[in-house]
């Protein structure tokens, strides 16, 4: 687990290859789109740098019905089989769970000035014992994949514990103000592609069938942009109004 957050990094500042806008034929993004888009996302960020979960955000960031979507599951810790067996409440939980840990993880590569792989993950930002537990989940840990229903919910409910645990301490150190975290975030806003870099792509029938993507018409914009805490949101207008159907790690490329 020592490399952990490294490997983490690395694969944050790679492709979101499994996120629908990637598959899809470019389309152009034009100004007002961008700047609605950007607006859109700077807002959710700014608010996830203040909630640290992503939970209370889903009723007015994220699509309706999001969880049925495959590719919840961001770091691919069950097997697709499982995954499809859950219920929207056992998505919800497994999705909120690892976007909560994976934006602990970016404050802890944020928020210190450390190289990721000094010592145990998490352990400058939170206690031992909570930073152990914390980097020991096999939510994220090793590469088997949960095939067992009772086992996923079990480890589930340990992760959900832990970072319950780890949320008085974050509080208390306010990490997104220290100077380390205000000056990396500050460096990845100016950066040409995690600086809110917005693209579009096409949904076509292909996807709608695959992904059950039938409430879109064939030939609307998905979007994606870029942001300054390393992940990627993948948006789509529905009624109106911008949503959020799924994050994907960062692409700096």
């Amino acid at each position: 687990m020592a490399p952990l957050i490294a490997a983490l990094l690395m694969v944050t500042m790679a492709v979101g290859a499994n996120a629908p806008a990637a598959r899809q034929e470019q389309s152009t993004v034009t100004e007002p789109e961008r700047q609605e888009v950007q607006a859109f996302a700077k807002r959710f960020v700014a608010r996830f740098l203040k909630t640290r979960d992503v939970g209370p955000l889903i009723p007015e960031f994220f699509w309706g019905d999001f969880t049925t979507l495959p590719k919840q599951d961001f770091y691919e810790k069950v097997s697709p089989e499982l995954f499809a067996k859950l219920s929207r409440n056992e998505r919800m939980r497994l999705f909120v769970a690892q976007e909560n840990l994976g934006y602990i993880i970016t404050l802890d590569v944020m928020a210190t000035d450390a190289k990721a792989t000094d010592g145990l993950p998490f352990q400058k930002i939170l206690p031992a014992g909570v930073a152990r537990r914390l980097s020991a989940s096999h939510l994220v840990e090793g590469t088997a994949k949960f095939t067992n229903r009772r086992e996923l919910l079990q480890e589930l409910g340990r992760v959900e514990k832990v970072i319950l645990e780890a949320r008085p301490f974050l509080k208390r150190k306010n990490l997104e103000q220290s100077p380390a975290f205000l000056k990396k975030l500050s460096m990845f806003e100016h950066d040409p592609h995690l600086g809110y870099r917005v693209r579009s792509s096409l949904i076509d029938e292909d996807l709608k069938r695959e992904l059950g993507f039938t409430r879109f018409a064939a030939g609307q914009k998905v979007f994606s942009v870029d942001t300054p805490i390393l992940i990627e949101l993948i948006v789509v207008k529905d009624d109106g109004k911008y949503k959020i159907l799924t994050l994907v790690p960062a692409d700096s490329d």
